[in-house]
């Protein structure tokens, strides 16, 4: 249809011309609408045909955040014990970005790991572990492959050995010893700090048994172990949304976790220099801590895997605070002293 506009014949010709736009409007909204009913429509039905993994029940989730305002109501072992009862043996849950599977019943860890201990072998790392072990890595966190595999035969054959093993045990003995002897001295009347003196011989075992004696900075060493083990147990948002890019560009306390990896790196060369200069003094014979064993196993050079400085450093680390936090869960329970001394 063609308007024609005129002073005289206007109001008239728009009258006329008014039903047939809307008969012509009106259609093209329908049509637009239908389009997009039905792209809705097959988005709909494309997505419940496509297969998705059968995960296990879990708690419900919010946007963002998923199930973490769960784990925020009591201790986190409680709660999530708490969900299990009501979920089941196997439970999902998705924290922020990160989805876990809590399994909490010894079937469905035989089950799990029944044939499938490749696929569970690797821990999963954070940006803050990474930022703490940056020129080496231990094996906790080490992926699973040949590296992780010669660290491992490292820890079983030549560190945590029976003959190994035997002589962390004269040093606890020796520390005990000495122990009993400073608290008998003081049995004068004066007050005695017993977890001062109970640190102090938890540092000193642990200390022998991986370098072979008494760090004359042991206290600075055993101080910075623990702030490294603080700092990777914070909490950290980066750790929750490790896609986010404006997340990644936060800082993260305050550059503490480069001035600790520097200052333990100072104290574990010190270490490793002083070893070397004694055991190019002896020719690198009479091996007496782990520092010893793996100086030795990186001069020998012939593994698949190179055994770096790094992973030297990371791998005593490790060491210095399992040994100590075992002594202490040793000494705290006497279900477990009662059991070690049956054996």
């Amino acid at each position: 249809f063609r308007l024609l506009v005129c002073s005289t014949c206007a109001p008239l010709s728009l009258a006329l011309a008014l039903p047939h736009m809307e008969h012509f409007t009106l259609p093209y909204y329908y049509q637009f609408g239908s389009c997009l009913f039905l792209a809705l429509l097959l988005h709909v039905v494309l997505r419940a045909k496509k297969t998705r993994p059968r995960l296990p029940p879990g708690p419900w989730q919010l946007p963002i955040i998923g199930s973490l305002h769960h784990l925020l109501r009591g201790l986190p072992h409680r709660t999530m014990r708490d969900l299990s009862l009501r979920h089941g043996p196997l439970m999902q849950l998705r924290v922020c970005e990160r989805v876990a599977i809590v399994v909490s019943s010894a079937e469905a860890v035989r089950e799990i790991y029944k044939g499938n201990e490749a696929n569970f072998s690797e821990r999963l790392s954070s940006p803050g572990i990474d930022e703490l072990s940056r020129h080496g890595q231990g094996i906790i966190f080490a992926p699973y492959g040949d590296h992780w595999r010669f660290l491992r035969r490292i820890l079983m054959t030549e560190l945590l050995s029976a003959r190994r093993v035997e002589a962390f045990w004269r040093i606890r003995e020796e520390e005990a010893a000495r122990l009993v002897s400073s608290l008998q001295a003081m049995s004068d009347g004066r007050l005695v700090n017993i977890d001062k003196r109970l640190d102090e011989f938890m540092t000193d075992s642990a200390v022998r048994a991986i370098f072979g004696d008494r760090l004359p900075d042991r206290v600075a060493f055993m101080k910075n172990v623990k702030q490294g083990v603080d700092l990777s147990s914070l909490f950290d948002l980066r750790d929750l949304f490790p896609s986010s890019r404006l997340v990644r560009l936060l800082p993260r306390n305050g550059g503490k976790a480069e001035r600790h990896r520097q200052e333990m790196f100072r104290l574990m060369d010190n270490i490793l220099r002083s070893h070397e200069e004694r055991r190019a003094a002896r020719d690198g014979d009479d091996e007496q801590d782990m520092v010893d064993v793996l100086l030795r196993i990186q001069k020998e050079g012939n593994m698949r895997v190179a055994l770096t400085d790094g992973v030297i450093r990371a791998l005593l680390i490790v060491s210095s605070h399992g040994l100590e936090t075992r002594t202490f869960q040793l000494l705290s329970n006497t279900r477990c002293i009662n059991f070690h001394k049956s054996e």
